[in-house]
């Protein structure tokens, strides 16, 4: 029995069951056995999945050069010895933030020497993972607060900044579709949310409907409703019995606040996600939960905890909210192949029509942007923070 299952099922003592993100979080998490937790190559061919990174350096090279174009007005409205800050959340092996400050140095070298990294990496094995990856760059990046557990789903260790502490970007990839999520699925005859939860029969993990103490049923009401989902009586009609919505209310904390340590700016993420409203569509009345293993959709999210992806789409609709509440103005929600399609253009115009690329980025930007490859399915959403009058 692998060191994953032997923490789940101790969590399950003495109730014999689990709320299902307090499993993603294991499953996910746990230290030094979770899937996140095993080897630095989880993303790309040896992996199960792939992501814009393992794609080829030119992803953070467009980003590289949106983040320059963002920066720049900061660094022009202040003092020269004003710290400029690029805040990566989950920099995975490290890998993105290493050619992103190369990129930095050799195309501008005065917005380098202002700019100072940070990796929001709570995972203490992570940490090492990254320092090993960038090397001599590592001197370059702060790694803020101390390494913490994951296990938790509602304890708020992803984001040690202070309110108000970033003049700069803050950016997530594909991190907040890797948030556990909690799985509400409506009661037809009862008239109200219940919730999926996970128990062990028969030697495996089976799924299992939570009680439903009137108190626990308002808690889950309301935690709809702050999530942004309309859910007027007319569509509860509509909806079918265990019609399931996959949400993460720990995203939506780390979205507010990483809002809040904004002081002028952008919040940025690149991540799989639907707003409210498409979540409710009847084509995904089984919510939006998947597993991966080895490139593949894997058929039960509960099986070999520890040795599969899990994710949930994003909801936009909450984090926009979550955004706003905090003061921040909604900007763009679009596919990443639009977003780095007009990134493409306007480096293009500055190198006079001609982009300096060699035929493996022509190759990369094509998987980057294509609608069948990471173009499409995969969104860009960005909120800012305009500097104080």
């Amino acid at each position: 029995m692998n060191t994953v299952v032997a923490s789940i099922l101790e969590s399950l003592q003495p109730r014999g069951w689990l709320r299902f993100d307090q499993f993603m979080a294991l499953a996910l998490y746990c230290p030094g056995s979770g899937y996140y937790e095993q080897k630095p190559d989880n993303p790309g061919r040896r992996g199960d999945y792939y992501t814009s990174v393992s794609v080829g350096p030119l992803f953070a090279e467009l980003l590289a050069f949106q983040l320059a174009d963002w920066l720049q007005p900061l660094a022009a409205r202040t003092g020269p010895d004003t710290t400029l800050h690029c805040v990566e959340a989950a920099g995975h092996d490290g890998r993105l933030a290493r050619e992103i400050l190369e990129w930095f140095h050799q195309n501008r070298p005065l917005l380098a020497r202002r700019l100072r990294y940070i990796l929001l990496e709570p995972s203490a094995r992570r940490r090492d993972w990254q320092r090993a990856t960038l090397g001599p760059w590592a001197a370059c990046v702060d790694w803020p607060g101390e390494p913490a557990e994951l296990t938790d789903p509602t304890a708020p260790v992803w984001f040690p900044l202070p309110p108000r502490s970033v003049r700069g970007v803050i950016f997530a990839n594909e991190l907040l579709d890797a948030f556990p999520i909690r799985r509400l699925c409506w009661n037809a005859r009862a008239r109200h949310w219940s919730e999926w939860g996970v128990t062990w029969q028969n030697g495996r993990f089976t799924w299992t409907l939570l009680p439903d103490p009137p108190e626990w049923v308002r808690e889950r009401a309301d935690l709809l409703e702050q999530l942004g989902f309309k859910l007027p009586t007319a569509l509860l009609d509509l909806l079918a019995d265990r019609f399931t919505l996959d949400v993460s209310p720990a995203a939506v904390a780390w979205w507010q606040q990483a809002a809040q340590s904004l002081e002028e700016g952008w919040l940025v993420t690149f991540d799989y996600g639907l707003n409210a409203e498409e979540c409710l569509h009847p084509a995904r009345s089984r919510g939006t939960l998947r597993s991966y293993h080895r490139h593949r959709l894997a058929p039960d999210p509960l099986d070999r905890p520890g040795q599969q992806d899990l994710t949930a789409h994003v909801v936009f609709t909450a984090l926009q909210r979550a955004g706003e509440a905090a003061g921040l103005q909604t900007v763009l929600r679009q596919p990443q192949g639009r977003f780095l399609s007009e990134i493409a253009r306007r480096w293009a115009g500055q190198s006079g029509g001609q982009l300096p690329w060699d035929p493996a980025r022509l190759r990369q930007f094509h998987t980057l942007t294509h609608p069948d490859h990471l173009g499409h399915a995969l969104q860009v959403f960005v909120q800012s923070r305009a500097p104080r009058p």
